[in-house]
């Protein structure tokens, strides 16, 4: 193979892959042009092993790896291990140019995996002949581009299958056509220079001495450098099923190699307020606690004492019962309804077809009632009849939640963007009916939270500003929402501070006199018991905090004492 037959028709197919590649931008999947692909390697002299490998490329350089697999001899599994490969390394694009015949070994790499290993001096069996005898073998150039202009470039091979019968050219597929290197067993990964984290004090961070946040520390020694380093990448192979490097395998340095030498990154994690978080959880199986710094939105502590879901503090997805009442006290006075305004506490609410009761302890209601004793007691049926005996539209708790607490957007807090505690893209969905809306207003329906979110809610009511919480010193941040009417400020302020010294919250007693609070009992669909939920904030020590325990029933019996503990112990009180 390799005559000069083929070169012109496989240059005119190379020459349509470089009109494709033009069309690509970062963190995007483009479309073959009309012109390039399979359509321009039909042209006067190109064979169908020229047209097959030219379409192959196409489609795997604009991450179509189902249709990219289709072409070749494994179509059930080429396409997953192009598209597993692809994601793992996760360039920002990949440029594929096809090149000749001429330029390709005589076998094709990953060729061997066909055939296994051959036994010395035993003879070749006519019986059995070499799949890839007829083989065409043609070279090709890869060309991964990442963030900051990092490139990585080098060249592999693959051999296509000339048609048999009725059936089309296909390429012989192989991990090694991805990377020369590459095995059935093993994988790309792109992996940043790591870097010592420290907490906000500049002593060392570890995940060792502290599990809660032993991911996040792992995803802050890889951040993006800081302070203008120069940027780096390594190229590993690793092992398909653990993820971590193979033993004596190539790594591949993209740009400054000792970029991140000497530098170590400073978080927001307070190792003090850190410690006596997670030692405040102890008597709580299943609970979480996040504490944030209102002023800046940096995030002092998170602490998790749940052996299922280390992660429970900044993935749960709970109803956060009574404490959204604060939102939405926030968008009943937004729409003019002051504390004193009456908000009858009826020992059951109707709307519609559902029916709505309190907790047990005001399971007759009280009279009397306004927005200010309804918030501090707690009472399910007065913010029902408030939200619609008020005529608050389906999307007032949504908009509320969204443009006052930045909710229902994603959050980058230093280690990418995600929607925390919610598992599609809202934590505060907007209600479709009256019904929805009601039990909204109590923190149930579809709404979804953990104690990072809801912290975020206290930390807002302690400044009057959202200021979404971030792991790294002045991160910039990009969710924003727009400040608290300051009236509408003060009188929550009021609200919490009242749930503490005339409310429900009788487990944050003494410990400071600016401190405020909201209680929380939740309904979760998969128990009869409840969640146990508390948030608070005290201006004054610039700190707010949310705690959660699962099925642990109101929010003073669990989460208060376990708030109130953290507190004192990190001497906050």
């Amino acid at each position: 193979m390799g005559s000069r037959r083929t070169l012109l028709a496989i240059a005119a197919v190379a020459t349509s892959l470089a009109v494709v590649t033009a069309g690509c931008s970062g963190g995007s999947k483009s479309k073959p042009a009309a012109s390039g692909g399979t359509s321009a390697a039909t042209s006067e002299g190109a064979s169908p092993t020229d047209t097959v490998a030219a379409a192959f490329l196409a489609a795997w350089q604009s991450g179509d790896y189902t249709k990219a697999g289709s072409m070749t001899d494994l179509p059930d599994k080429a396409g997953p291990r192009l598209k597993q490969v692809m994601e793992s390394l996760a360039p920002k694009s990949i440029v594929l140019k096809l090149g000749s015949q001429e330029n390709a070994p005589s076998s094709a790499a990953g060729s061997s995996s066909a055939s296994g290993s051959a036994t010395p001096g035993a003879p070749s069996s006519p019986a059995t002949p070499n799949p890839l005898a007829n083989a065409v073998h043609y070279g090709f150039a890869v060309t991964d581009t990442f963030d900051d202009g990092l490139t990585w470039s080098y060249n592999s091979t693959m051999s296509v299958l000339p048609p048999t019968g009725n059936g089309p050219a296909l390429v012989h597929f192989a991990s090694a056509i991805i990377n020369p290197q590459l095995s059935a067993a093993s994988n790309l990964k792109a992996v940043p220079p790591s870097v010592p984290v420290a907490d906000r004090s500049g002593a060392p961070l570890s995940g060792t001495d502290h599990p809660s946040i032993a991911s996040i520390v792992t995803k802050l020694a890889v951040a993006k450098p800081q302070n203008g380093t120069e940027p780096s990448l390594q190229i590993q192979f690793v092992d398909n099923n653990t993820g971590t490097q193979i033993p004596g395998s190539n790594t591949v340095q993209l740009g400054a190699p000792n970029a991140t030498s000497g530098l170590q990154l400073a978080s927001t994690i307070d190792s003090k307020i850190q410690t006596a978080a997670e030692n405040a959880l102890k008597p709580y199986p299943n609970s979480g606690m996040v504490v944030i710094k209102p002023s800046t939105g940096e995030i002092l502590a998170i602490a998790t004492n749940n052996k299922s879901n280390v992660k429970m503090a900044y993935t749960a997805t709970r109803a956060p019962g009574s404490t959204f009442k604060t939102v939405t006290a926030t968008a009943l006075m937004l729409g003019g309804m002051k504390l004193t305004d009456g908000a009858d506490c009826t020992p059951t609410a109707k709307v519609g077809t559902e029916v709505y009761h309190n907790d047990e302890g005001l399971a007759n209601g009280f009279t009397g009632a306004n927005l200010l004793s309804a918030y501090e007691q707690s009472c399910n049926t007065s913010f029902v009849n408030a939200t619609i005996g008020r005529n608050l539209g389906l999307d007032s708790l949504s908009k509320t939640a969204h443009d006052y607490y930045g909710m229902d957007q994603p959050w980058d807090m230093g280690v990418g963007s995600a929607t925390y505690c919610t598992g599609g893209s809202q934590q505060v969905p907007a209600a479709d009916t009256h019904s929805l809306l009601a039990a909204s207003a109590f923190g149930q329906g579809k709404i979804t939270m953990c104690p990072l979110t809801m912290a975020s809610v206290a930390a807002t009511v302690a400044t009057g500003q959202f200021h979404q919480p971030i792991l790294i010193p002045g991160y910039q941040a990009p969710a924003k929402a727009q400040p608290l009417p300051a009236t509408v400020d003060a009188n929550l302020q009021t609200m919490m501070r009242g749930v503490i010294t005339n409310g429900t919250a009788t487990s944050l007693a003494g410990i400071a006199p600016t401190l405020g609070a909201k209680t929380g009992s939740a309904e979760p669909n998969s128990t009869d018991k409840t969640d146990s939920w508390m948030i608070a904030m005290d201006p004054q020590h610039d700190i707010a905090v949310s705690a959660l325990v699962l099925n642990a029933g109101f929010g003073n019996s669990a989460a208060g004492p376990a708030i109130a503990a953290m507190m004192k112990a990190a001497g906050l009180s």
